[in-house]
């Protein structure tokens, strides 16, 4: 057997080797086209068709795997903790009141400090009054009237 087909045989096994380390989808194929470069030399192949065999196939391996890949193992941001509250609706506990500094609502069976988003120094929401949350900064839910609701 050709010492090229050891030379790719360790060029392939470093590569794959790499890639389980680093899972940066780029190695592997480096390390499949000496494979198949290697398949070449075995098989009796010259230098120059190993060439052509590895960049064949680690090019081509790329362009019709890798966007598949990427696209199946990244993972979509999924909301987490007080990241979940927000759009949800609630009830207010104690009257909301920016000015006063002061206002909790209820979120399923969890309570929160409470603040208005959009409210000028007049604006109070009594108990009972209908909320959606807009975010959380720290421990304080920001809620607005849900446009359903009655005013008050």
């Amino acid at each position: 057997m050709d010492e090229w087909f050891y030379i790719w045989a360790g060029v392939a096994a470093l590569f794959i080797v790499l890639e389980i380390v680093t899972m940066a989808f780029v190695s592997i194929y480096i390390g499949l086209g000496a494979l198949a470069a290697a398949i070449v030399a075995m098989l009796g192949g010259s230098p120059p068709m190993q060439f052509l065999a590895f960049a064949v196939a680690g090019i081509a391996l790329m362009l019709a795997t890798r966007p598949l890949l990427k696209k199946r193992l990244e993972s979509p941001d999924i909301a987490t903790n007080v990241n979940l509250l927000v759009g949800k609706g609630g009830i207010v506990t104690i009257t909301i009141d920016n000015d006063a500094n002061t206002g909790q609502i209820r979120v399923g069976t969890e309570y929160w400090t409470a603040r208005m988003v959009d409210a000028d120094a007049t604006t109070v929401l009594p108990v009972d009054s209908r909320v959606i949350v807009d975010s959380v900064e720290g421990v304080t839910a920001r809620v607005r009237l849900r446009s359903d609701a009655p005013s008050a």
